[in-house]
């Protein structure tokens, strides 16, 4: 597919994206009605921009060959969390209520490193939710992506995916050396919060 059919193919479907996501953004919420600590619930359907640089400029191994169905992220979602342990729980329940098909905890591989790091699951799309006119359209995806990461990881990742990820100028080594005492400092916010939240109360959630 070429860049003027992605666009027209991807934006005919963009509002059976926005529809069905708002409706994934609800029952999540309501789902996660019972847990405390959550500080937001948000759903939204790729931008037509964004679906396309992603299809035609990203390296991605292998390349796709049916975009329309496989790229994941058409409609994504994020939890927001007060704390590390909240993450598990939230994790735990969403799995009693959806079909998993990718559940992953991202963060850097070496223990050196301080980075991104967020829980990431891929999951069903329930038929439930799906908007009105979902089967009128063909090649729609099966899945959506969700993360779930603690409100330090997303002051982090938000600020980090503007200056680091989108720029266009490589950054300097004194550039790379600032992110990564931010990193570092992220870090050690989340789990100060996490060790006097249990020395005060013990699991977040019992």
């Amino acid at each position: 597919m070429d860049e003027n059919s992605l666009k027209a193919a991807y934006s005919s479907r963009i509002e059976i994206l926005q529809s069905t996501a708002a409706r994934l953004e609800t029952k999540v919420q309501d789902d996660l009605s019972e847990l405390g600590h959550i500080d937001r619930v948000s759903f939204r359907a790729k931008g037509i921009e964004s679906f396309v640089e992603k299809v035609l400029e990203r390296k991605v191994e292998p390349p796709y060959k049916h975009p329309l169905t496989e790229v994941e992220d058409q409609i994504a979602g994020r939890v927001l969390v007060f704390f590390l342990s909240d993450i598990e729980f939230v994790r735990s329940r969403l799995e009693q209520v959806f079909t998993f098909v990718e559940s992953t905890r991202r963060e850097p591989k070496k223990d050196a490193e301080f980075g991104y790091e967020s829980h990431h699951t891929v999951c069903v799309i329930p038929p439930e939710v799906k908007s009105n006119d979902w089967n009128d359209q063909p090649d729609m995806p099966n899945t959506f992506e969700l993360q779930i990461r603690t409100l330090c990881m997303h002051a982090w990742a938000e600020p980090q995916h503007d200056v680091g990820y989108k720029s266009t100028e490589e950054l300097t080594r004194e550039d790379r050396r600032e992110l990564a005492w931010v990193a570092a400092s992220i870090w050690g916010a989340d789990h100060a919060f996490e060790r006097v939240v249990k020395r005060r109360n013990g699991p977040c959630q019992e």
